[in-house]
């Protein structure tokens, strides 16, 4: 007898199986079944609880959220839509033979599949005395922050260790509860990659104000504690901090565990390659979300991308490819193409575009323009009158995703690019203006036309309409 599920759907083979219920797996189970009403999907996740809106967990460790209220989709969605679901761990992949197994003994047939396993929160260094002291805690997943409610009652100090936008919303965060922050970063100010000196320190200051001890060029060298439990850090400088809780907010790694030893090219920790409708280099094997490296038109390297955006994206891309549904040009770029990160430090918005930090070095066409106050910074990276790059830190944000378009449908900017600079420019009226001139005068080119369809037919709906 095949073996069924606690829905009584069968589960020793699916159309689709996706691994993972985050936003992006689950997304495109739930696509899937519109597109393909009488396919067979199951989907295969290792967490004992619905999918959750993980940009709100920060909301939810301040205390301004109820559990009830992290809900992605109201419980047993997934059940109503004749979606199975399996609450086990994929112990191992068999590309050869579209085959998965359970850490059960299961062992489930696919047609196809979809990696949708996220990412991990990366720990300390194994070597660090102290990390495993209990105290010493990371923040990622629904447990990790349960956790942290937990302790906030019995703590009054606490260390965070890291430089990018996770640390400082967790520094905030702490800081909310009236517990004395101090905030570790290794370098010279927040994320090199995405921010310059002057928009790093606009937001270091800003973060200042809120009574949190920001130190700069500052390492751990091990934790201190007294029978087994946190009481302060060492930082290389032989420095002293006491704490109650040390924060690793020092990063995510892709996980990647189930693709490894097999023909989809994975580096280890940092995703699955995937090309622009999200296909590994295996056959019928996709992967979204925080797993999946895309390539950056910019800089041309693969990285994976572990924002809400991008998995809610990439999870609708990955149910019209699977299903061989037509997508639009504007939709795949929205999914793999220019990187985009819209995020807020009290008072000040911040919005990355594409490569802002590219320079006349990494192209000798680049040119930068800059503008900023005390309160306001913009830059941009203008490339034969095309953005190639945008990053605005301003107390009003700018439209973020309409940036990010101007950007992926290389619209010619040369006539706004000062523009762009100053916080007042609508960007929108220039949308709107732009296309009411290209229907009056019949310059049809001058509105951005979709590219050829990147899907193909596809046996999930072969198979339905035959």
């Amino acid at each position: 007898m095949p073996a069924k599920d606690l829905q009584g759907i069968t589960t020793d083979r699916a159309d689709l199986i996706v691994i993972g219920n985050g936003i992006a797996g689950y997304i495109a189970a739930l696509e899937t079944r519109q597109y393909a009403p009488g396919a067979r999907i199951l989907i295969v996740t290792k967490q004992n609880h619905p999918t959750i809106n993980t940009p709100a967990l920060k909301q939810f460790g301040a205390g301004q959220l109820e559990l009830e209220h992290l809900l992605a989709y109201s419980a047993g969605t997934e059940r109503q839509l004749g979606i199975g679901i399996i609450h086990q761990r994929a112990v191992t992949l068999e590309p050869s033979r579209h085959r998965i197994w359970l850490d059960d003994g299961r062992a489930i047939q696919y047609q196809n599949l979809l990696l949708a396993t996220g990412a991990r929160a990366t720990p300390l260094p194994q070597d660090l005395p102290g990390r495993s002291f209990d105290g010493v805690i990371t923040l990622h997943t629904l447990g990790d922050y349960l956790d942290l409610r937990r302790r906030l009652a019995t703590v009054s100090s606490a260390v965070v260790i890291g430089g990018g936008y996770h640390a400082a919303e967790t520094a905030i965060l702490l800081r909310h509860h009236r517990l004395k922050v101090t905030w570790l970063i290794r370098g010279r100010g927040l994320l090199p990659r995405q921010l310059d000196t002057t928009a790093s320190d606009l937001l270091l200051r800003q973060i200042r104000r809120q009574g949190i001890d920001i130190r700069l060029e500052s390492e751990i060298a091990g934790v201190v504690g007294r029978l087994g439990v946190a009481a302060g850090v060492i930082t290389l400088a032989n420095e002293f901090i006491p704490c109650e809780l040390v924060v690793a907010a020092i990063g995510t790694q892709a996980d990647t565990a189930l693709a490894e030893r097999t023909s989809i090219a994975v580096k280890s920790g940092h995703g699955l390659r995937v090309n622009e409708r999200l296909q590994t280099l295996a056959r019928d094997i996709y992967a979204a979300g925080a797993v999946a490296a895309v390539r950056d038109p910019q800089t041309s390297q693969f990285d994976a991308r572990g924002q809400w955006y991008f998995a809610v994206q990439q999870g609708r891309l990955a149910a019209a490819v699977i299903a061989g549904v037509p997508v639009s040009s504007s939709a795949a770029m929205g999914a793999v193409g220019n990187f985009w990160h819209a995020t807020q430090f009290d008072k000040l918005h911040v919005v990355v575009a594409g490569a802002p930090m590219l320079s006349e070095r990494d192209h000798p066409d680049n040119e930068t323009f800059t503008n900023g106050s005390a309160a306001f910074y913009r830059r941009i990276v203008v490339r034969h009158g095309h953005l190639v790059g945008y990053l605005s830190v301003s107390a009003d944000p700018p439209a973020g995703l309409t940036i990010k378009r101007l950007i992926d449908e290389r619209i010619n900017i040369e006539e706004i690019k000062r523009q762009l600079l100053t916080e007042d420019f609508d960007l929108r009226s220039f949308f709107t203006e732009r296309r009411l001139h290209a229907l009056g005068t019949g310059e049809i080119s001058a509105v951005p036309q979709p590219v050829a369809d990147i899907t193909r037919a596809h046996p999930i709906l072969d198979q339905q309409a035959g």
